[in-house]
C-alpha cells in the first residue's frame, strides 16, 4: 500500500523542531548523550584523539542504546585509550579475530555482536592507516562536497547511510570541517524517526493503525521526506535530526509527552493517545522491531 506524505504537515514538523531545539523547549534541553557532546576525559576538543574516539564508537552505534554505549566507550578510553589507536590495534592483535581483541573492544563494551565489532574495529585500523595515515581529521577534511564526504566515511565498516549520516552532523557541526552542501545529504534518520513521522501525520498508511506499521519500511521516505522539507524551508535538517534524536531516544521511550515540542502534533500523546489497556502491547511491539533492526 502506498504510503501518503502530508507536505503541509512535514512543514511544520521541522519548522517547529527548528525552533524548539534553538530554544532548548522542554526536553530539547537535555543534550548530554548526543554524540556531538561525547569526549573522554583529558582529551582535548578538536583535537586527533577526539576524531579517533568519535570514529570508533560511531561504527558501532546500532543494536544498543547509545548512551550505555558511549558510557562504556569512554570508560574503555580511560581504561586503555590505545584501543583507539589504530597503530596500536595493528601491532598489538594479531587479526579479526583475535580474542583479545574480541573481550577488549565488543565484549568490554557489551554490544550484541562483539565479533563483528572487533573484526571492524580491526579492519578500520588498517584502512585508516594505509589511506589517512591513521588521522581521522585527514578522512574529515577530504572533500568540501558532503555526499562524497559521505561515501568517503561509509568506506569503513559499520558506517551506513545512519551512522555515516550521524557522523558527518558531528564533524561539521563541531567544527572539524566544513562542507558546502550537508542540504543535499540524506537525513540520517531511524526507525524512531520513521515511528514519529508517523505519530505526526507526516506519513500516513491509510486505513492502518500506526501502532500496526513495519516503521523500518519507510526509513528511506523519511530520509528523503525530511531532506526536501527542511531545504524547501530554509532549515538546517541536523538540528531537526538532533532534535528527533532526543525526542526518540528520552521522550518517547519515556512517554515525557508534556516535555515534548510535538505534543500538540502528536497522535499519540499521552492525553490523547493509548490507552492503559493497550499501551504494554505497544511497547512491546516497538522494542521487538527495535530488536530486529539490521545492523547497516
Amino acid at each position: 500500500m502506498p504510503v501518503e506524505i502530508s507536505e503541509e504537515n512535514a512543514g511544520h514538523i521541522v519548522e517547529l523542531l527548528s525552533k524548539a531545539y534553538e530554544k532548548k523547549d522542554g526536553i530539547l534541553s537535555e543534550r548530554e548523550n548526543l554524540v556531538e557532546n561525547q569526549i573522554p576525559e583529558n582529551v582535548e576538543s578538536l583535537s586527533v584523539e577526539h576524531a579517533l574516539f568519535l570514529f570508533y564508537i560511531l561504527s558501532n552505534d546500532h543494536g544498543m542504546k547509545s548512551s550505555r554505549l558511549y558510557k562504556k566507550a569512554k570508560e574503555l578510553y580511560g581504561l586503555d585509550s590505545s584501543l583507539f589507536k589504530p597503530a596500536s590495534i595493528v601491532r598489538r592483535f594479531s587479526a579479526v579475530s583475535d580474542s583479545d581483541l574480541i573481550k577488549k573492544t565488543g565484549i568490554f563494551l557489551s554490544v550484541r555482536y562483539p565479533k563483528i565489532t572487533a573484526k571492524n574495529w580491526f579492519v578500520n585500523s588498517q584502512e585508516l592507516l594505509s589511506v589517512y595515515n591513521g588521522d581521522p581529521i585527514s578522512l574529515f577534511q577530504s572533500s568540501r562536497n558532503a555526499n562524497t564526504l559521505l561515501k568517503s566515511i561509509m568506506k569503513f565498516k559499520g558506517y551506513g547511510p545512519k551512522t555515516g549520516g550521524m557522523l558527518l552532523r558531528a564533524i561539521v557541526g563541531l567544527g572539524f570541517t566544513e562542507v558546502d552542501d550537508i542540504e543535499s545529504v540524506l537525513v540520517p534518520v531511524d526507525i524512531h524517526d520513521a515511528r514519529i513521522s508517523f505519530y505526526t501525520g507526516i506519513l500516513r498508511l491509510k486505513d492502518i493503525d500506526v501502532v500496526d506499521i513495519d516503521y523500518r519500511k519507510y526509513i528511506g521516505v523519511v530520509q528523503k521526506t525530511l531532506r526536501d522539507t527542511c531545504k524547501t524551508k530554509g532549515v538546517a535538517w541536523p538540528d531537526v535530526d538532533r532534535a528527533l534524536w532526543i525526542i526518540g531516544s528520552k521522550g518517547c521511550v519515556k512517554w515525557r509527552c508534556n516535555d515534548c515540542p510535538l505534543r500538540n502534533d502528536c497522535t499519540m500523546s499521552r492525553s490523547d493517545g493509548l490507552s492503559n489497556s493497550n499501551l504494554e502491547e505497544f511497547l512491546t511491539s516497538l522494542f521487538i522491531q527495535v530488536q530486529d533492526t539490521t545492523i547497516l
